[in-house]
């Protein structure tokens, strides 16, 4: 069984007086399908972010699973081909 552990995530982005996570802890069994739900604004493409190692944070996230982000970055030269069908 794979994870994605969290421990004593805190994070704020520069300039903030508030932190988007501070101490957070959860572990996810990455054998189940899952997908993010929350308001806007609450952390969500913020936490998907520091998965990919985007931003500095304290605590830590490990992970021993290689899994994709959508939605995926689509270069110039394919939305020009997009275009022509």
């Amino acid at each position: 069984m794979a994870q994605i552990s969290v421990s004593n995530l805190t994070f704020a982005y520069e300039g903030s007086f508030d932190y988007v996570f501070e101490n957070v802890s959860f572990s996810i069994d990455s054998n189940w399908k899952l997908g993010l739900i929350g308001r806007n604004g609450k952390g969500k493409t913020t936490f998907l972010q520091l998965l990919l190692g985007k931003y500095e944070y304290r605590g830590s996230i490990s992970k021993g699973i290689v899994y994709d982000y959508f939605p995926y970055k689509v270069s110039d030269g394919d939305m020009e081909k997009m275009q022509m069908h």
